[in-house]
């Protein structure tokens, strides 16, 4: 079960990257897993992480904060007696330095996490329906992650 959740985590951890999408406003960012929670069927486990994120903004535009805390929880499905997710979903909730506040939800494949902004105000109005396609660059002993967002459309 262990494996199950080192594996989880390390897979899911880019997925709190972002959703977005102009073309310049891509980065990376840091996650670490806060909680973890495990739910045992007959067939399959359920895994759900809790995680405190930083993104940091590659080039941001003028008016948008350099870097950003974001709160995200995966929730990830494992057939019984197999270590691969069989699928997972993302969703991180932002409010930033500036009051402005998005949501993003994202899936995640053996390439990594598909995000796109649900819902922003502000600022981040703009770029609801955006994505990005986020890759972990570096994951850490006990539950953390250093990723890559890319804008996706």
């Amino acid at each position: 079960m262990k494996n199950i959740i080192l594996t989880a985590t390390i897979l899911l951890l880019p997925a709190i990257a972002f959703a977005g999408g102009h073309s310049g406003l891509g980065g990376h960012g840091t996650g670490i897993t806060v909680d973890s929670k495990v739910f045992e069927g007959k067939t399959g486990t359920i895994v759900q992480n809790s995680t405190k994120d930083v993104w940091i903004w590659d080039n941001p535009p003028e008016g948008f904060d350099a870097a950003t805390n974001a709160s995200c929880t995966q929730t990830i499905s494992f057939a019984t007696g197999q270590e691969a997710p069989m699928g997972g979903t993302v969703t991180c909730t932002v409010v930033d330095e500036t009051g402005d506040v998005h949501i993003n939800t994202g899936t995640f494949g053996a390439d990594g996490v598909l995000l796109t902004l649900v819902g922003g105000t502000g600022k981040w109005a703009a770029y609801t329906g955006s994505q990005w396609k986020g890759v972990t660059r570096h994951s850490l002993q006990g539950g953390g992650s250093v990723y890559d967002f890319t804008p996706a459309n």
